[in-house]
């Protein structure tokens, strides 16, 4: 008889009934989520009127909105891939509107990575310190751009300003390296893998150059350039990250 999943527990048979299933009896599910494969077309065997057993998936559909939805890892690593992906597409130059469009749906997406993990591992310190470390690294990027422009435009700013300017994104900068090395070290720890650790460390040294070359080079099409091979050595290893992480390890 053939089916469709409604649920991890349910399938409902092409003569409208419904039978209960247990997940060994799926034939080839290959360590997927059932949840995130509702809708998906089966095949199986009743015993009787309540039962599948030696059940096939036929026709798989991956159930989007559960993934967006659902507070497990196998969700949270699923947007987090996306996310890596579009930022990575975001970051590639002179493609515009549409880029940050991408970036912004990309950030989105990780963002709720984030939050899923959060939640799935009864975490009350890992989504609040990956909001801090946002909300600096946004104003500390808009302080140091502001600086660029300035500079670029030949504005006059006095020592003392410039001096309060370089200790403002200073502090700032610390505050979301701090930050971030929590969210990576958590990261790392639920995942039981150092590559999160070792993204971050390559986040940190390559923002730092980038910055530095900014600043002294004030050459807009530099920055880009920068800014794209950036984007490439810190968001490969983050991705490597996410896709090895599959499961809670046990604290």
């Amino acid at each position: 008889m053939q089916g469709k999943i409604l649920s991890p527990q349910l399938i409902i048979g092409d003569d409208g009934k419904h039978y209960e299933y247990d997940k060994n009896d799926v034939i080839n599910l290959d360590g997927k989520d059932l949840a995130l494969l509702t809708g998906s077309q089966v095949d199986f065997v009743s015993f009787d009127e309540r039962v599948a057993k030696s059940i096939y998936i036929i026709n798989e559909n991956v159930n989007v909105s559960s993934i967006l939805s659902a507070d497990r890892i196998s969700s949270a690593r699923a947007k987090a891939l996306w996310g890596i992906g579009l930022e990575f597409f975001s970051c590639i130059p002179n493609i515009g509107y549409i880029g940050q469009s991408i970036g912004i749906v990309g950030f989105v997406l990780y963002s709720m990575a984030i939050y899923s993990v959060s939640k799935a591992a009864a975490s009350k310190s890992l989504f609040k310190n990956y909001i801090t470390a946002v909300i600096s690294g946004f104003l500390g990027v808009f302080l140091f751009v502001l600086a660029i422009r300035l500079l670029a435009n030949g504005e006059h700013v006095s020592i003392g300003t410039s001096t309060i300017a370089v200790l403002l994104l200073a502090m700032i900068a610390l505050i979301v390296a701090i930050y971030f090395y929590k969210v990576h070290a958590e990261l790392a720890r639920l995942s039981g893998g150092s590559l999160f650790l070792w993204s971050f460390w390559i986040y940190t040294v390559s923002v730092l150059l980038y910055f530095v070359f900014g600043i002294f080079t004030g050459f807009a099409g530099f920055i880009t350039f920068a800014a794209f091979a950036v984007s490439i050595i810190v968001l490969v290893p983050l991705f490597v990250a996410w896709w090895r992480f599959k499961k809670l390890e046990k604290r």
